[in-house]
């Protein structure tokens, strides 16, 4: 078997898995959804954040002794709440942990606070579920934010689909842009979604980017094509069947992202997956992101792998012996169409 083939075919386990909710509203069928991807003895951690009080109004409407108070009923608020979503995840997780993230005490932010926690219990998997933008969370876990600093892949659930996600996950999308950070993507999910599930990989050529003027007609499909190819030579090794589809943007202000979403739309797509980012060098998306838009607009789950997770499950699963692609002299990779 030679090394790309080991590498597609080694196992990927994801064994512990942190789960938030704004608000603390709907843990466990979030926890339930989560552990679909998780390995099946997979340890589970329900978080809730608590944020200062003093944020809620303004800070010269409360006076210190109701500051506190108020910041008092929150933690015994918030503490039942995961009392109760551990009660009920005892159910089909053995020994759900709970963690209590108090910001009034860290003075942090939301994502930043959840991103450290998930670090230092060695988090394979964050599962987060959230408010749309327009909706004012005193501490709004913002997936974009979160997929940004965390260092491991991302399951972002909107609240809205809370109530259904418990119907299973029979389509995946999975956007690639010829990319190993893609490739990482797809492969993870090729091995952790359910193997009932259908897939779909996409590659979108932005028919507004500014080198179509500057590159051979026809180059954008060639890259697609070919990223396509790789993408089902990998799903072919995994044994999973995948149908390939290469897009296009053809309106005035259509992007990538919006493109995406219609296919995950029109396909009733279950999940959507993606890598964070093309360009690991960044360390924040940028405005305009693909990812950002993707996780702000998609009505359906998204999983989002960043590309150090998936080069360090590359580097295990061959042994820490893997050596990097060596490039032909003269010849210039094309850049990818999923930034």
């Amino acid at each position: 078997m030679n090394r790309n083939m080991a590498h597609d075919t080694a196992p990927v386990a994801l064994e512990r898995v942190l789960v938030a909710a704004e608000g603390g509203a709907g843990l466990i069928g979030l926890t339930r959804f989560a552990l679909r991807f998780a390995a099946p003895d997979a340890l589970v951690r329900l978080v809730d954040v608590i944020c200062n009080p003093a944020a809620l109004v303004p800070t010269l409407l409360l006076s210190y002794p109701d500051w506190s108070e108020a910041h008092r009923a929150m933690l015994r608020a918030s503490q039942a709440r995961l009392d109760q979503a551990a009660h009920g995840a005892a159910e089909f997780v053995a020994r759900p942990e709970t963690e209590l993230i108090d910001l009034a005490e860290m003075h942090r932010h939301a994502t930043d606070a959840l991103s450290d926690a998930a670090r230092n219990w060695h988090t394979d998997l964050i599962a987060v579920a959230s408010h749309p933008r327009s909706h004012r969370w005193a501490c709004r876990l913002d997936p974009e934010e979160l997929v940004a600093v965390s260092h491991c892949p991302v399951l972002h659930v909107p609240t809205a689909c809370l109530g259904g996600i418990d119907a299973g996950v029979a389509r995946v999308l999975v956007a690639v842009d010829g990319s190993e950070a893609c490739m990482a993507a797809l492969r993870l999910a090729a091995h952790i979604v359910p193997t009932a599930a259908a897939f779909r990989v996409i590659y979108v050529a932005d028919g507004r980017s500014g080198l179509r003027d500057l590159l051979p007609r026809g180059f954008f499909h060639h890259d697609g094509t070919r990223a396509l190819a790789d993408a089902q030579a990998l799903m072919k090794r995994a044994s999973r069947p995948v149908e390939a589809v290469v897009a296009e943007t053809d309106l005035e202000y259509d992007d990538v992202a919006s493109v995406i979403l219609r296919e995950a739309k029109q396909w009733q797509a279950d999940l959507v997956v993606m890598s964070s980012s093309s360009r690991p060098m960044l360390k924040h998306p940028l405005p305009g992101h693909v990812v950002s838009h993707t996780l702000r607009d998609a009505e359906c789950p998204v999983l989002v792998c960043p590309p150090q997770a998936g080069r360090a499950t590359h580097a295990e699963s061959a042994g820490n012996d893997a050596q990097p692609a060596a490039t032909p002299e003269g010849v210039v990779s094309p850049p990818p169409a999923f930034l």
